[in-house]
């Protein structure tokens, strides 16, 4: 029963294959629990998928981090979280009211995915970029109780169930699917109410500083740009214009409509100038493959 693809296809979209993720194993049956902690491109290996495929079968359920461990740390505790790569919700009870619930408010952006771990209990994620700990913690607390979904796993060391092995918690045993939806879709601080714990606290999101239009971060972005060479066919312009696009999306961890606003000037000087559409999707792409910190260079002094 278990499905071999899934775990690889949910890996392969949820983290570059560099990153480090942890994968829990837990027996109801006998307590007996293991851990492994390690970049997703072993995860993704077949004598690992081969020995977690043994261990589900033997009983124990399979989990994986719902974001990134930092490279070399050998647990999942909050304090090795390394990235946020998801908003996360667990809905323990009345999956499709909660789905159906999310769908209903303008204030949410449509979700990326949906894991199915048993009847009426569903796993709800977005992929996200430019989330502190303490933001995207405070967010999911803060909808766990305006959405009546488990208030215990709003830590950002949550796990979630590995899609295609099987949930041997229930019995009989179902295996677990995920529902991909609106997968190539990144959202940042942003494009979510601030939970009330932010603005009482204060608590800073890097991303969310510039997209909601600090003026420094543009001023500091704008004149980054009027320095940096066009793009030119034939002398890697394409490479250049990805680098370029990581400084603004995650260097200084501006919104997509800011990064494209500014890069108006300075695509004007390319040979030959990139399309709207061009640089969009090379905006997104830097958002997701990129491998600069975001807002690593609002570190800096202005």
């Amino acid at each position: 029963m278990i499905d071999r693809d899934a775990p690889l296809q949910f890996l392969r979209l949820a983290y570059r294959p560099d990153e480090w993720i942890a994968v829990f194993l837990k027996s109801y049956e006998n307590g007996r629990t293991a851990q492994r902690v390690a970049p997703a491109s072993v995860v993704m290996s077949a004598p690992f998928q081969a020995w977690l495929a043994r261990e589900n079968n033997a009983t124990l359920n399979v989990y994986v981090s719902v974001n990134v461990i930092s490279p070399r740390k050998v647990s999942r505790r909050r304090t090795a979280i390394g990235a946020i790569r998801h908003v996360f919700l667990d809905a323990d009870h009345d999956g499709p009211a909660v789905l159906a619930a999310i769908a209903a408010r303008g204030d949410l952006p449509p979700l990326s995915y949906v894991l199915h771990s048993s009847p009426n209990r569903v796993h709800v994620f977005w992929r996200v970029a430019g989330f502190t700990i303490e933001h995207v913690e405070a967010l999911q607390k803060q909808l766990a109780r305006e959405l009546d979904t488990d208030p215990a796993a709003t830590s950002c060391s949550q796990t979630t169930r590995l899609p295609g092995f099987l949930n041997q918690k229930r019995r009989p045993a179902c295996r677990v699917t995920m529902e991909y939806r609106g997968v190539e879709s990144m959202y940042a601080p942003s494009d979510f109410p601030t939970p009330s714990a932010v603005r009482s606290r204060g608590i800073s999101t890097t991303r969310g500083c510039s997209g909601n239009g600090d003026a420094h971060v543009l001023e500091r972005a704008r004149r980054y740009l009027a320095t940096v060479p066009p793009a030119i066919t034939g002398q890697h312009g394409d490479l250049h214009t990805f680098r370029v696009c990581c400084r603004l999306v995650r260097g200084f961890a501006l919104a997509d409509h800011d990064a494209l606003a500014l890069l108006t000037d300075w695509n004007a000087r390319c040979e030959p100038p990139w399309s709207e559409r061009d640089l969009i999707a090379k905006l997104r792409h830097a958002l997701r493959y990129g491998r600069e910190p975001i807002g690593g260079l609002l570190e800096t002094p202005r």
